[in-house]
C-alpha cells in the first residue's frame, strides 16, 4: 500500500508544467487541457461533455456520475469459462470471464481488476483517482463538490504513455468555482 501511495505521489508531482494549455469551464469547474489536445464536438443527451483527441487517445471530460465498475465474471474452472462462453453464444468475451483460485483473497484484493482505485483531494475537492495497472485499463479522475449537480469526471480508456503525462497537468489544473 505505501509503495501505492508513493508511486501515486510521484505520478501526481513530476509532470511537464513548461507545456502550454488552454482553459476550459464545465459549470463551476474550471481546467486546463494542454495545447496539444484539440477539441472535437461530442453528443450528449442528458449530461454536458467535451471531448479532447490527440493522435492516439481522447479524453472525455463531463458533469454526471461515471460508471467505472469493471464488470469481471469469476468462475471455477476452464469448463465452466467455456460453457459460460458458448451458452452466451460468445457475446461474453473470454476476456470478461477469469477463473479464480482463491474466491475470497481474489475478490478482497481486486486480483482482476484492470485498474487502481484511489481516494484523495485536489485543489479542496474530493476525488476518486483511477489508474491502469497494465497497459490496458482507464485513467481518470471522478470529482465529487458535495453539492447536488457538483459533479466532474476526466478519463480516457487504454491511455498511450503521452497522455498519462498529460493527465499529470490536467488533474493539478481542476479548481471549483462557485
Amino acid at each position: 500500500m505505501k509503495f501505492l501511495i508513493c508511486l501515486l505521489f510521484l505520478f501526481l508531482s513530476c509532470g511537464k508544467m513548461s507545456e502550454k494549455c488552454e482553459e476550459y469551464k464545465l459549470d463551476d469547474f474550471k481546467f486546463c487541457i494542454p495545447s496539444s489536445w484539440k477539441k472535437q464536438k461530442a453528443d450528449s443527451y442528458d449530461s454536458k461533455v467535451l471531448l479532447f483527441v490527440n493522435k492516439k487517445d481522447s479524453i472525455f471530460i463531463n458533469n454526471i456520475d461515471i460508471n467505472i465498475v469493471e464488470n469481471i465474471i469469476l468462475v471455477n474452472s476452464e469448463k465452466e469459462k467455456k460453457d459460460l462462453q458458448e451458452f452466451s453464444q460468445n457475446e461474453i468475451s473470454k476476456d470478461e470471464i477469469m477463473i479464480y483460485k482463491n474466491k475470497d483473497f481474489d475478490y478482497s484484493h481486486a486480483v482482476f481488476y484492470k485498474n487502481y482505485y484511489y481516494y484523495d483531494t485536489i485543489n479542496g475537492i474530493n476525488v476518486l483517482l483511477v489508474f491502469p495497472k497494465k497497459n490496458k485499463g482507464t485513467i481518470g479522475a471522478f470529482f465529487n463538490k458535495n453539492v447536488a449537480g457538483s459533479k466532474f469526471s476526466i478519463y480516457c480508456n487504454n491511455p498511450s504513455e503521452e497522455t498519462k503525462e498529460d493527465f499529470k497537468t490536467i488533474f493539478r489544473s481542476v479548481y471549483y468555482q462557485n
